[in-house]
């Protein structure tokens, strides 16, 4: 079984209902006709909303549109990023398989949709969610993860399950003053994720994860969770050229705590997950930033920040470095895809080169998001296929 990621770009020019056609046309071809052993498991589209009112609408018309579409039973999301390439693009995500006996229950509502993959060897949890209703920032998180909460015990999966976690803020720098504190929408999410995440005692460690901001929609949640059945191939991969996010100091962390967790929280995911099915590694890369130890590095050179981030990434899947995370592999882990987010869409002809040099041409999006520092001005993450030894 393996996992594989393809980004589809719309062909027509126009408008929003339009490209969204042209991609959703493209998504139904990405299984093949003749391949009975390749499933669709999720999606996202990245796209420019002007506001929360044309946020609404989009989503609304992509839940609209889905109906139409038999074999898209899947988790979709809509994120307000505007893609820097192309007015909408679309992130495909594929299970390649050759056991007959998984078996795929999917489940749909207004604010949520889950795929749940079950095996005799494993359970798989694919699931979106989005709360985008309320003005404050705080209220729409914690409805957003009271939906993953919800989602997460009716499936019989636990917080500790998710291997793959993507945190969608809006406006994720901001500030905001009141009753005497100041209180950031990314310290926000931290403290709500950290209230949340108490449930659970995370035996391998936290989820891969990136938390990134974007101009509109709330709080947007994906995750993928894996629950083994007949042993434990799931490890977290750190980078000694980095301190664990979750052990930063308070000297990095902006604003005060809210209320309900009284102290101020740490972000709570590992640099890096590995997962096995059967010899098919997996390799989850976070949003990987220019941070050396805890502190930002070359503040304001995005040039610079952009080798700074390959070079983490590249120690990450080093070989020394998988094996001391316990991961075991002749061969160097493969590039699956990557994103890059940019705060500033000047600075991609800058750092187009550099990742078309590095990654390659053909799997990569590129697009315009908040970053979860101000003085950082790129971020990226990718995925990895290996192949292991037991």
């Amino acid at each position: 079984m393996q996992l594989s990621i393809q980004s589809i770009q719309s062909h027509t020019s126009g408008n929003f209902s339009t490209r969204l056609y042209s991609c959703l046309d493209q998504i139904e071809m990405a299984t093949g006709n003749t391949n009975k052993h390749r499933q669709i498991v999720k999606a996202t589209v990245f796209a420019s909303c002007i506001d929360k009112q044309d946020y609404t609408l989009k989503m609304n018309l992509l839940n609209d549109l889905l109906t139409h579409y038999d074999n898209l039973q899947i988790p979709v999301s809509l994120i307000s990023q505007p893609p820097l390439e192309n007015n909408i693009v679309m992130e495909v995500w594929l299970l390649d398989y050759t056991d007959t006996e998984l078996t795929f229950t999917f489940s749909r509502n207004e604010q949520a949709s889950v795929l749940q993959i079950d095996s005799p060897e494993f359970s798989c949890l694919f699931s979106s969610q989005y709360a985008a209703k309320h003005l404050d920032f705080k209220q729409n998180a914690y409805d957003c993860f009271h939906l993953l909460d919800a989602t997460l015990l009716r499936t019989n999966f636990d917080y500790s399950d998710i291997v793959r976690q993507w945190n969608y803020i809006e406006d994720i720098t901001v500030v905001n003053s009141g009753n005497n504190k100041c209180l950031q929408n990314y310290q926000i999410f931290n403290d709500l994720r950290t209230l949340f995440y108490q449930k659970s005692n995370f035996p391998n460690g936290y989820p891969a994860a990136t938390g990134i901001g974007m101009e509109n929609g709330g709080c947007t949640i994906e995750v993928i969770a894996l629950k083994e059945k007949t042993g434990n191939t799931v490890y977290p991969v750190t980078n000694a050229h980095q301190v664990d996010a979750h052990h930063y100091s308070p000297t990095v962390l902006i604003g005060n705590a809210i209320d309900e967790v009284k102290t101020i929280s740490t972000p709570k995911f590992e640099r890096g997950k590995s997962m096995l099915f059967e010899q098919n590694g997996f390799l989850f890369i976070s949003g990987t930033a220019s941070i050396i130890g805890e502190l930002t590095a070359f503040p304001d050179d995005v040039a610079k920040q952009t080798q700074t981030t390959i070079q983490n990434i590249d120690h990450l899947i080093a070989a020394d470095n998988l094996v001391q995370n316990r991961l075991k592999t002749d061969c160097k882990p493969v590039i699956n895809n990557y994103r890059v987010y940019l705060k500033n869409e000047a600075d991609y002809s800058i750092v187009k080169p550099l990742c078309d040099a590095h990654f390659g041409t053909e799997n990569g999006i590129f697009v315009k998001a908040g970053i979860c520092r101000d003085n950082l001005l790129i971020e990226i993450e990718a995925n990895y296929r290996f192949q292991a030894n037991r």
